[in-house]
């Protein structure tokens, strides 16, 4: 079973609004919630829909198959995201007017 992640992506920038400079662990994690973040913005969705992003979980050692499925919330600034296969999971904020943010305007 996955894990829930409660996440903020102001925390992966730095003072000028670019990627942070982090360790590889840290970098991963950012450019795969960006990645839900972006596909998210670019669509509106406000239902659950499946994202052309991978899961990037490895239980046992054995890459999850899973792809993300992702919607904004009712929650203002909320992006929820979850793994069908592996049970990985996450709310996303702070995304509003970052790089990911690819919102139309």
């Amino acid at each position: 079973m996955g894990g829930t992640w409660v996440t903020d992506m102001r925390h992966f920038l730095d003072e000028t609004g670019d990627l942070a400079a982090m360790h590889g662990p840290a970098a991963n994690l950012a450019l795969f919630l960006g990645s839900i973040v972006g596909w998210v913005t670019s669509r509106g969705a406000m239902q659950p829909d499946r994202t052309n992003v991978p899961c990037r979980r490895n239980p046992g050692r054995v890459r999850c198959v899973g792809e993300i499925v992702a919607n904004l919330t009712g929650e203002p600034g909320a992006i929820s995201w979850r793994c069908p296969e592996c049970g990985d999971n996450g709310v996303v904020h702070g995304w509003e007017g970052t790089r990911w943010d690819r919102r139309a305007g």
